[in-house]
């Protein structure tokens, strides 16, 4: 395991690292044989993560529509098991993440047009109390 997903809040947590495998694998068509790769078996070996930990992340993803499970047929086990892949949300999110949008660089005004601030405003009553 290397060290950006050894320590806790640093590097990519383990929902985006099960997005980004569950992307590099090949989509199943309807009647597909899926590999080992598509089940928990299979993620917490390629991940090496606890199931424990992966069970949880899969159960917020599916909550958030970014998974979906299904039982077919796999192929080292020759039978069905649950099968993870990913939803229109998760492939974008997948997208992102593969290909994280920079924000532009804040431009600083080159002319004199600049924000004024309220208290640089002079006010319309010329600043007496009683009017």
């Amino acid at each position: 395991m290397s060290a950006a997903f050894g320590e806790p809040g640093r590097g990519v947590g383990l929902a985006a690292r099960v997005i980004l495998h569950l992307a590099s694998l090949p989509r199943l068509g309807i009647n597909d044989v899926a590999a080992a790769g598509y089940t928990q078996a299979g993620m917490v070996s390629a991940l090496s993560v606890h199931q424990a930990s992966l069970v949880h992340v899969l159960q917020r993803l599916l909550a958030g529509d970014v998974v979906t499970v299904e039982r077919r047929f796999v192929t080292p086990a020759s039978r069905r098991m649950k099968v993870y892949r990913l939803t229109a949300v998760g492939e974008s999110a997948a997208r992102d993440l593969l290909h994280p949008r920079v924000a532009p660089p804040a431009v600083a005004p080159t002319d004199r047009w600049t924000a004024v601030t309220p208290s640089a405003v002079p006010s319309v009553d010329g600043g007496r109390p009683d009017a």
